[in-house]
């Protein structure tokens, strides 16, 4: 009996209407009852505690299944924040929310709060249309999402690329149960994801790499390269982020990744390519009027958009690049019958080796941390990349100073004098 609920219709027979009424008239807190007022009644029966609230008009009861009283008085609360939960709900209501409404939704709350992984939005939700568009989000369930999961894989995704789209149907079914339209939310599982870039580029590469890229686009690939900023972070610097000496540029909390404002003091390089965009502030407009732009770094007024095609380009005829392969393994052939080229390098390998270039000159991490913006250490340490060479310059630095200490360089190891000294300083330590 223990393991059933009961539940009372508000309409009894008059023996229950007696038994309630002696009920109600026992003092409402003894060794075997308490009364919780705003929640209702646990009592015991036998060692075991059970639980009466009302709701919607009816009396239930229900077993704790334990016989110590706090675990009633936890049951009786979750049942009554359930049940306040199912009068907000409407279980018909929730039926009809379809997945088009939360795609719709989850474009609105990209919009609200500024996001600026918006500009990608659509073009994750676009699948996720075509799979689940015309669906009722209660027909959505764990199980074809997974199968959803895998044809995308199937149909050659890369698993970072369906990981993107997994999350953003998540954060849709999480805005529906924020909003109580939906009681409870799929699970979604995400792939693991071990293809994070390793790489960078030294400065001698990268100067090959920029000298080859269009006229408007090499200082704001060295501004870049020098601060460790993102491409839209770049971008988005106005003249008025900007002091007048040209000694620090600001970047605001809209145009930030992470939200919080970041200040890069200008030195070398950076005030060098900020005093030549001040030369380059002017441009003239279609009508032919002289106007100054309000960006540092623009193309005829507007901010720097796209320019992938015009980057990988200076990456191939700088040598950086590799032939297209399909995915059957076949290179991909031009109409001559060449082989069309692909770069190996891609604009955020800048941002990696500004920071291992801060790393490398003994920059504290927490300072690098601040130039770059990143707040984790997990994040960051993914981004400070360790090459060959660095790992061969400091066992040679370790070399070195292990031989002027011990003189390991000639040859001698002075704690091994036969194996007895050794011997003996076992011993002590043992």
């Amino acid at each position: 009996m223990d393991g059933h609920s009961e539940h009372e219709q508000a309409s009894m027979a008059p023996a229950a209407m007696v038994e309630q009424f002696l009920t109600e008239i026992v003092p409402a807190t003894t060794p075997d009852r308490q009364h919780l007022p705003g929640l209702g009644t646990i009592y015991r029966r036998g060692r075991v505690w059970w639980i009466k609230w009302s709701t919607d008009g009816k009396r239930r009861r229900e077993s704790s299944k334990s016989e110590r009283d706090t675990d009633a008085i936890k049951l009786l609360r979750r049942r009554i924040d359930e049940a306040a939960r199912d009068r907000r709900r409407d279980p018909v209501a929730e039926n009809r929310v379809t997945m088009a409404q939360l795609f719709d939704a989850l474009v609105a709350d990209y919009t609200a709060n500024g996001r600026r992984s918006s500009a990608t939005l659509a073009f994750r939700l676009a699948p996720l249309r075509d799979a689940f568009g015309q669906d009722k989000a209660r027909a959505v369930t764990a199980a074809r999402i997974a199968e959803y999961a895998k044809a995308r894989l199937a149909a050659g995704r890369k698993p970072a690329t369906v990981n993107r789209e997994l999350a953003a149907l998540r954060r849709a079914f999480t805005i529906a149960v924020e909003q109580e339209r939906l009681s409870v939310a799929p699970r979604v599982k995400l792939f693991a994801e071990h293809n994070a870039r390793q790489g960078f580029v030294e400065r001698a590469d990268f100067d090959a790499v920029a000298s080859r890229l269009p006229g408007d686009l090499q200082d704001f690939a060295r501004f870049a390269y020098g601060s460790g900023w993102r491409k839209g972070e770049v971008a988005m610097l106005e003249w008025s982020d900007v002091d007048k000496d040209n000694a620090r540029a600001t970047l605001r909390r809209e145009h930030s990744k992470n939200g919080e404002p970041r200040v890069l003091p200008l030195v070398g390089e950076l005030t060098e390519i900020i005093t030549r965009r001040r030369r380059d502030r002017e441009f003239k407009t279609v009508a032919g009027e002289t106007v100054e732009s309000r960006y540092v770094f623009h193309r005829r007024g507007k901010p720097v958009g796209d320019f992938r095609k015009a980057w990988a380009a200076a990456c191939i005829a700088a040598g950086f690049a590799k032939p297209k392969v399909r995915r059957d393994g076949r290179p991909v052939l031009d109409r001559t019958g060449q082989p069309v080229m692909k770069a190996t390098l891609i604009f955020h390998d800048l941002r990696r080796s500004a920071i291992r270039n801060l790393v490398a000159a003994g920059v504290d991490q927490s300072v690098a941390m601040r130039v770059t913006g990143h707040q984790t250490i997990s994040v960051f340490l993914r981004y400070r990349i360790v090459s060959d060479d660095d790992v061969r310059a400091a066992l040679v630095r370790t070399q070195a100073a292990l031989g002027g200490r011990s003189g390991i360089g000639s040859g001698h190891n002075p704690g091994h004098n036969g194996g007895s000294e050794g011997h003996r300083s076992n011993e002590g330590m043992a």
